[in-house]
């Protein structure tokens, strides 16, 4: 297993300097650090977004999820002047599929492929990076977020960081699957 490092981490989402709290950045790198070494990949590029998409890598969704998050944030704020938390938010979007790590492995098709895990099939999708953030001491807001941004989740998002990741993520999600011929979550969801 090629070994990741907080700095490897951090290169992938660079979001993380943006947050006030270094601290809760440098535990969210943390978390990806331990999430991956309980992982069965040999390589932190081969693991995957999606059983439905292949070729996605996970960290290249959660980047794009992240950015587009922080974006509509910022625009949200220009435009109506609400207040958002993007340290939260940040956090959240880092960390809402860090789960994947160990919810999916290598399918018998080789690199690019996944299916779901042992422990992917017995636990539902957000709760081990809910288990992460709570693990680490992150903000209550962070767990829950994470927890709801999956329409299989039973908690709905009651906050605009809520709203801001769960649609982010559900419409880099779909861009995926379109263009896999799949599935959209705007289907199942």
């Amino acid at each position: 297993m090629t070994k990741i490092t907080e700095e490897m981490v951090r290169s992938y989402f660079p979001q993380l300097s943006e947050i006030k709290n270094q601290e809760y950045a440098k535990k969210a790198a943390e978390i990806w650090v331990e999430a991956f070494e309980n992982s069965s990949w040999e390589d932190i590029a081969d693991a995957q977004f999606a059983t439905r998409a292949p070729g996605v890598a996970l960290v290249k969704h959660t980047e794009s999820v992240t950015a587009n998050a922080l974006m509509i944030a910022r625009n949200t704020v220009e435009k109506y002047g609400y207040e958002i938390d993007t340290d939260i938010l940040i956090l959240a979007a880092v960390l809402h599929d860090v789960c994947k790590l160990e919810e999916m492995e290598m399918s018998d098709q080789g690199s690019k492929t996944s299916r779901k895990s042992s422990l992917g099939k017995i636990y539902q999708h957000g709760f081990l990076s809910g288990y992460y953030t709570q693990k680490y001491g992150l903000p209550n807001e962070v767990t829950g977020l994470v927890v709801a941004h999956s329409g299989q989740s039973k908690v709905i998002p009651r906050s605009i960081e809520g709203m801001i990741l769960y649609y982010a993520d559900m419409m880099d999600a779909d861009i995926h699957f379109v263009q896999a011929g799949t599935t959209l979550c705007l289907e199942t969801h």
